[in-house]
């Protein structure tokens, strides 16, 4: 009997961890990392042709797109015990008895270790791409505000955001010739990280155009910067149509696929695509493994 209870304990926990470590700790899936990786070393060969920054091989766009996808896929277990959220306080802060690791710090300071180790490009490269990750994870909201993404008792394990489609082309576009990176690359790549985590939060306290409320409808801000935010009274339903009460009694609309959506999100991928292009700027350099501590 006591073999069964315990047995029955396991699986509940096991359950417990699906619904709420494993799937909400992906962000974007693995396309969407490749997307932008892939846009990111497209511009950044432009940018440095023709100067001294050593242009990227193909090979080594395979090494960083892969682990970056590889990350963002880990299997269950990986991602059971270590989640996926920037701390904005100054301690990285751990849950359910300290098994799970809420926060992405300790993780991140452990690759620029094995940066440092690296005694070959494909693990130069492979590591750089783990660093890349985690930059444009942080150009998500609800990873950044942060926001507790599972809700499994309304069958929701995921940011509807981050299952936004990367308009490749429109991204590409805004790029243009953007390549004012090189004139002043970052100290290092924990730099990278809270530049963009930085801008995506600028971005969610901005007035949503043309309608009287900012992006936090979506992903409301904590009290304090070290504990997790909540859904605001828009929900959990970015690029679905949704209502939601905006001043006084008035009540605002967004609908589905609005262009609001479309532009919010391009330009949280650009910043994205940005950042990586600065990261691969350091490696190219062989700069910027300085630790990610205090993350504001």
């Amino acid at each position: 009997m006591q073999r069964l209870l315990s047995r029955r304990g396991l699986l509940a926990l096991l359950a417990f961890a699906w619904c709420t470590a494993g799937m909400p700790a992906r962000a974007y899936d693995g396309e969407q990392h490749q997307q932008l990786t892939f846009l990111a070393a497209k511009q950044f060969n432009r940018c440095v042709a023709g100067t001294n920054v050593p242009m990227l091989t193909p090979l080594q766009v395979r090494y960083i797109a892969r682990s970056n996808v590889g990350q963002a896929e880990r299997n269950l277990f990986a991602r059971m015990f270590n989640w996926r959220y920037y701390d904005r306080g100054a301690e990285a802060e751990r849950s359910m008895m300290w098994a799970f690791d809420t926060r992405f710090h300790e993780h991140f300071n452990e690759v620029l270790e094995r940066l440092n180790r690296a005694d070959d490009a494909a693990k130069r490269y492979s590591n750089l791409g783990r660093i890349v990750s985690y930059v444009q994870v942080v150009s998500s909201p609800a990873h950044t505000v942060p926001v507790y993404t599972a809700r499994f008792w309304r069958f929701s394990v995921t940011d509807r955001f981050d299952r936004y489609s990367v308009d490749e082309d429109a991204v590409a576009a805004l790029i243009a010739d953007g390549c004012d990176f090189l004139n002043e690359p970052a100290v290092d790549y924990g730099a990278l990280v809270r530049a963009v985590a930085t801008e995506t939060l600028s971005a969610v306290r901005e007035p949503i155009g043309g309608i009287p409320a900012s992006w936090e409808v979506f992903w409301e801000f904590a009290d304090q910067a070290g504990n997790f935010g909540e859904y605001g009274p828009a929900g959990n339903n970015f690029g679905r149509a949704t209502q939601f009460k905006c001043r006084g009694d008035e009540r605002c609309v967004l609908l589905k696929d609005d262009p609001l959506y479309a532009q919010f999100a391009r330009e949280r991928h650009l910043s994205a695509v940005r950042g990586t292009m600065g990261a691969m700027l350091l490696m190219q350099l062989g700069a910027g493994t300085t630790e990610l501590v205090n993350a504001e």
